[in-house]
């Protein structure tokens, strides 16, 4: 199963706790599960410190390593549309300059003497550092800065990149988040930023490195994919638009759930009824709608009650 979220761990804490409810209210009569009042915490841990707790400090420490050694390469940006009803979601295409060397000799004409910068792009789930221009830092993103996925399957880019001097791709960023997003938001083409090289293992296991997408296709098994939000939503769609994922859902079952706010907020709606003709079983989830389902269905239970 593919989860492209970061908040996985409360939902299995959760679970946790009602099946131990379980076991307690088994085993006899004599026990009871006292009643404690619910109390609001308001937590002064620093967000990252949160993310760090999910995530463990052995993963959080390669990701910072990741950020601190990555190298920069000029690209501009080709398009920016937006990718959602309200316009706040925009899907950058970026052509990231690939500048190849090539030998030539008296029996040898034009053979590439350095690999292309595409070529690190195999497989969905893939990311990159993105940034606008004449950054402070050498290297590496600073704390407010991110890593992107890469919006696009491995074929499209290498169907666009294959007869240009450049590496196309595409990310997805939020105006709304302010800083180097809303500015990238902003950039219309022609605009310069960096780019750094491709970085990840895409949708893997953490701790089985044999264990991922690669792999369930080869096994001929199941597919599940869970994108929570704009972020995720970006990951799974070069999952969903890679061809091997179409070529597999015309014989095994592979679906996807995208949990999103609202119909207004929710990203590719266009892609949506693409996927469902390849086979693929997709289904929005919006927030809004279940909160304010739970709301009413909370307020017509007490018009009901007798007394």
């Amino acid at each position: 199963m593919l989860r492209s979220s970061r908040l996985q761990h409360g939902t299995a804490t959760q679970h946790k706790a009602y099946h131990g409810a379980g076991r307690q209210a088994r085993a006899g009569p004599q026990q009871h599960l006292s009643a404690r009042p619910v109390v609001s915490v308001r937590s002064s841990v620093d967000p990252d410190e949160l993310h760090e707790a999910k995530l463990g400090p052995n993963v959080v420490s390669g990701i910072r390593e990741v950020k601190e050694k990555l190298t920069w390469s000029p690209a501009t940006v080709i398009r920016n549309e937006a990718v959602n009803l309200d316009g706040t979601h925009r899907l950058l295409h970026l052509s990231v300059s690939d500048e190849v060397d090539m030998l030539y000799g008296r029996k040898i004409q034009a053979v590439p003497d350095t690999a292309r910068w595409i070529e690190s792009f195999t497989v969905p789930g893939q990311f990159v550092g993105v940034r606008p221009p004449k950054q402070d830092e050498a290297n590496g993103l600073a704390d407010h800065q991110h890593l992107y996925t890469i919006a696009c399957s491995p074929y499209e880019s290498r169907r666009d990149s294959a007869y240009i001097g450049g590496s196309i791709i595409e990310v997805v960023v939020d105006k709304r988040n302010g800083g180097d997003q809303s500015s990238l938001a902003d950039m219309a083409p022609g605009a310069t930023v960096e780019v750094s090289q491709v970085v990840g293992r895409g949708f893997a296991s953490l701790f089985n490195s044999y264990s991922g997408l690669p792999s369930s296709l080869e096994e001929q098994r199941n597919i599940l994919a869970i994108a929570v939000g704009l972020r995720g939503i970006a990951a799974v769609r070069a999952v969903l638009n890679w061809a091997p994922v179409q070529a597999h859902a015309t014989s095994r079952r592979v679906s996807c759930y995208y949990v999103t706010k609202s119909p207004s907020s929710a990203a590719f709606l266009a892609e949506w009824d693409q996927w469902r003709e390849a086979g693929i079983n997709f289904h929005p989830l919006y927030i809004e709608s279940m909160l304010k389902g739970s709301a009413q269905d909370g307020e017509a239970e007490p018009a009901g009650n007798p007394s």
